[in-house]
């Protein structure tokens, strides 16, 4: 009897320090792989509108701008800082590992968006959304192209486990098909990828496909099949930019899987909210996996992006 009692007043203590926790004023760390692209503009709106539901909560944004290093300098500031809690999109699973560590050491909190192996987080959005999706963008190459015929990859210039991720499901995808992949080359700037893809159509000129493994590639290849006027070449890939609905509205994108912002910043940002109310938070959460075509990209982009 005595321990019932005594593990009630415990639940009923956690549940009060938790409901205090909420209402005294906190921070949320969001530590930003980048802020160049529209997926991590919405990321960042959604987690600010969810917090924005808790009074005395606030929200700090850093941008790593694409530079391991800086994600690292970031984490730590804002432990320094002293936030309740940290929301990171890694630029680099590997290299962001000690800051993660550090905010254990710390007891704070952790919540990864895309999985960070060997790393100790609360919860983990979207942990098998890499793979879905570059399988979902392979599964399209295949019937886009009838199964047969010559492709390009193109990937980045060091490796990132979501990337291979993506890499693995698109090559598990065709690797039952006839396509044949004849060109790989890795690139981020969309310019540079742009002209990497003209090359690779002047050495292929009976290229089948095209696939890219995030936006800034997808964008780069689209303009360079429009600048030699192939529209015979099928381009998928990963993520559903506004540019590339428009690139799929007129015909330069065959398809993308898309990425849903909203749903993972809401997720990310209820899990902070959850833990420190007391309520359990699972170890993982999954998100959509969705791709994007001329037949739905109007649906999909008020899905995405709203009005």
């Amino acid at each position: 009897m005595l321990r019932r009692i005594f593990a009630t007043l415990l639940a009923i203590i956690a549940l009060v320090a938790g409901n205090a926790a909420l209402a005294a004023g906190h921070t949320i760390g969001l530590s930003m792989h980048f802020m160049r692209d529209d997926y991590a503009e919405k990321l960042v709106q959604t987690v600010k509108a969810v917090t924005a539901q808790h009074p005395g909560w606030k929200v700090t944004v850093t941008d790593a701008n694409a530079e391991p290093q800086k994600q690292i300098s970031d984490m730590e500031n804002l432990e320094v800082q002293g936030v309740d809690a940290i929301i990171v999109v890694p630029i680099d699973e590997k290299a962001i590992l000690p800051a993660i560590t550090q905010a254990n050491a710390r007891h704070i909190p952790i919540v990864a968006i895309t999985k960070i192996p060997g790393a100790r987080v609360l919860t983990t959005i979207g942990a098998n959304g890499d793979y879905a999706n570059g399988k979902a963008s392979g599964e399209l190459m295949v019937r886009a192209t009838g199964g047969t015929g010559k492709l390009a990859v193109i990937d980045i210039p060091y490796k990132l486990w979501r990337i291979d991720q993506r890499e693995k499901g698109f090559m598990d995808a065709i690797k039952h098909s006839n396509l044949q992949v004849v060109a790989k080359q890795s690139g981020m700037d969309q310019a540079k990828i742009q002209d990497t893809v003209s090359g690779i159509l002047i050495a292929h000129p009976d290229l089948a496909g095209i696939w890219c493994a995030f936006s800034n590639q997808l964008i780069g290849a689209a303009d360079a099949l429009h600048m030699a006027n192939r529209r015979n070449v099928v381009l998928t890939g990963i993520d559903a930019d506004k540019a590339i609905m428009e690139r799929i509205e007129s015909g330069w994108i065959t398809g993308s899987a898309a990425q849903f912002p909203a749903a993972q910043g809401r997720l990310a940002a209820q899990a902070v909210f959850d833990h420190f109310a007391g309520k359990p938070v699972a170890a993982g959460y999954d998100v959509p996996v969705k791709l994007v075509t001329p037949d739905n990209v109007a649906a999909m982009r008020r899905k995405i992006w709203g009005k």
